[in-house]
């Protein structure tokens, strides 16, 4: 879905979560979107090390459809594995096992070409300020789903 919005976006990694960040300037006629998962929902193991205790975080910028189409190959995986790697340039290594039909498994591996945002960055890369929706939509799980129907100041001077 992110490839459908923008070529390329930031991917944030810390030591719970992954976060793809999409920040398009909006007078440019760019989407801005902020997606959060708990990476517990994902992966069994899950290892980073950011710079630092203080800066536990890593900023990657790749393009959206290389990730899309190196996660389809793993729709129907037994394993999947994704290193940050230097292959003559940093690369984000996405291995998937497959199974096959003979019960044996095959690896298929994935270099996505990123550049590693600096610290100096990571500031224009901070969740947003999103004020309370106007709608609430409840699942029949009784989860709490959100509908935000507002408008931003900036928004409505675009649309004017």
């Amino acid at each position: 879905m992110i490839a459908k919005l923008a070529k390329t976006c930031t991917l944030r990694i810390s030591p719970d979560k992954l976060n793809f960040i999409l920040c398009d300037k909006l007078a440019n006629g760019g989407v801005s979107m902020w997606c959060e998962l708990e990476q517990e929902n994902f992966f069994n193991e899950f290892q980073m090390e950011g710079v630092s205790a203080e800066n536990n975080e890593i900023y990657l910028e790749l393009t959206s459809e290389n990730l899309s189409r190196a996660l389809k190959t793993a729709q129907n995986a037994r394993a999947l594995k994704i290193k940050l790697t230097n292959k003559h340039f940093p690369c984000l290594t996405v291995s998937v096992e497959l199974l096959s039909m003979s019960s044996s498994s095959r690896i298929v591996t994935h270099d996505i070409p990123i550049k590693v945002i600096p610290r100096k960055l990571w500031k224009d890369l901070q969740e947003p300020v999103v004020p309370d929706p106007d709608d609430l939509i409840f699942s029949s799980a009784g989860q709490e789903r959100y509908l935000d129907v507002h408008e931003s100041q900036e928004e409505k001077n675009f649309m004017a």
